[in-house]
């Protein structure tokens, strides 16, 4: 049954076959459009080159722009021209130091005075007024007391008994801060040579001084500056009865 279909389906069919094959020439076929002129930048081609046609142009640029890179990737680099060294740095001048302000020298000492003969009076005023001003400077008032003659006169105060003594030197020398004055040496004079060598000493202390009676200075050096006991004899030794610096 399938062949005898197949048969008679090839039958009916083969005059329309033949009738669509002798139509066929006769339709001439329709003439194709001419393609667009390529731009003037297309169409001129480098030298080496064919010009591209139909629809390959495009194809065409990116394939040069990348032989562009590639060549001038591998073309050397230009040579680094060598930069000028660096400009010297100047200098600023050093600054000059200022000059130091030097420390005022310490003060020397006075030469000290020329020693007495042993036994004289002038060696046992000096040995008396050691002691007395080695009392005045440790603040020991009250150790002096047997060194005195009263009535005593201290600058323009006059004391008659030791203990109002002792109170009002006490308070002299806490403000002289005694602690940083050092005794460098003691020179004994008869009291007219001291007038001669040093001047008289001041009208609080030149109205007690005893005429006909021999009276010795003991000047001491207490770090420059001078300070006088005025020794008269008392008994049996030389005591001290004013003081004034």
């Amino acid at each position: 049954m399938r062949r005898w279909s197949l048969a008679l389906l090839l039958t009916l069919a083969a005059p329309v076959l033949a009738q669509e094959a002798q139509e066929a020439p006769a339709a001439a076929p329709a003439p194709e459009p001419a393609p667009a002129p390529a731009p003037a930048a297309e169409q001129a081609a480098p030298a080496g080159e064919s010009a591209p046609t139909g629809e390959s142009a495009p194809a065409e640029r990116p394939r040069r722009r990348r032989a562009r890179q590639e060549a001038a990737a591998e073309a050397p680099a230009p040579a680094a021209q060598p930069s000028a060294p660096p400009a010297p740095a100047v200098q600023a001048p050093a600054p000059v130091p200022a000059p130091t302000a030097q420390a005022p020298a310490p003060e020397a000492p006075a030469a000290p005075a020329a020693a007495p003969e042993p036994g004289s009076v002038q060696e046992q005023v000096r040995d008396e007024a050691r002691y007395l001003f080695g009392y005045l400077l440790t603040g020991d008032v009250r150790g002096t007391v047997p060194m005195l003659s009263f009535p005593f006169q201290l600058e323009e105060r006059r004391f008659d008994a030791p203990e109002p003594l002792v109170v009002t030197w006490v308070k002299e020398l806490r403000n002289k801060r005694t602690d940083l004055v050092t005794l460098y040496d003691i020179e004994v004079l008869p009291y007219v040579e001291m007038e001669k060598k040093y001047g008289k000493p001041p009208a609080r202390l030149g109205a007690i001084v005893p005429r006909g009676t021999d009276v010795y200075a003991a000047v001491a050096n207490l770090s420059g500056r001078a300070a006088v006991l005025l020794y008269r004899q008392d008994g049996e030794g030389w005591k001290a009865f004013a003081y004034t610096d």
